[in-house]
Order: structure tokens, then sequence, then C-alpha cells
């Protein structure tokens, strides 16, 4: 059986991460695997669509958001956890630079039921993408 020396914990929300990090945390008091609970915000300035200034507001926001609500996950894990905030276009080539800066060897991510759910999964596409193991939790139907 292998055993896994750092996780990275891709949450959506406060929500799905308070289930997949006490997922992730179940895990590294087995293990004493190290834990990295990151998100991914959207880096609307690069689809250049909109004015940058509209755009620096709304990706500042989202990631004070974010960062306030990683916190809490933080604060209430009964394991040492380190955070990560992505803002990017590029999810899978980011998502792999980080693994391969922090020398992270498995990724958590949820999934939910729901209809087209399969087709239009990112955690799924993170299996094809990523050159580790990646372990896919149901978050919620």
């Amino acid at each position: 059986m292998k055993f896994y020396t750092h996780a990275l914990v891709l949450v959506h929300d406060q929500q799905d991460g308070a289930l997949l990090l006490n997922h992730a945390a179940v895990l590294a008091q087995q293990t004493g695997m190290k834990i990295t609970l990151a998100h991914i915000s959207e880096d609307y300035r690069e689809m250049n669509y909109v004015s940058d200034s509209v755009m620096d507001d709304k990706v500042s926001q989202d990631i004070i958001r974010a960062k306030s609500w990683l916190s809490e996950l933080v604060k209430a894990a009964p394991v040492v956890v380190d955070t990560c905030e992505l803002v990017t276009i590029n999810r899978f080539e980011d998502v792999d630079q980080c693994i391969k800066e922090r020398g992270i060897d498995l990724v958590i991510a949820g999934h939910r039921n729901r209809f087209m759910g399969l087709l239009a999964s990112r955690s799924l596409e993170y299996i094809n993408h990523l050159t580790v193991d990646v372990l896919i939790k149901h978050t919620r139907s």
C-alpha cells in the first residue's frame, strides 16, 4: 500500500472544504501526511473582455472571500494545514506547478452528483491532466 506524504486538497467553497479537509485530516492523522488546502479563483483579467479596473475589483473580492473561509477551515482543522490561493485561467498548468513546487503526491477534490455532472465536472478532469494520484470524493447531490 502506498503512503502519501503531501496532499493538495482543492476546494470550491467552505461547505465542500469542510468535508474534504476532514477526510484529508483523517488520512493525515493515520499516515503523517502534510495537507495543503487550495482554492482556485478565475483570473477574469486574463480574459480581457472588460475594463481591467472592474476585473481587479472582482478578482480581489473573490480572493478576500476565499481567504476568509480558508482561514476558518484551517482554524477548525484537527491537523496542521497550509493554504494556497491560485488565481488563474490555466488551471491544470498552475495546479501542476503547485504540485511540483510543494512536493505533492496526492490531489483530493470533490464532485457533486448533478445533471450533466460527469460531463461538466472540473474535478474529474484532474485525473486525466495531472501526473499524481487523484482522489475524487462525493461532496453532495
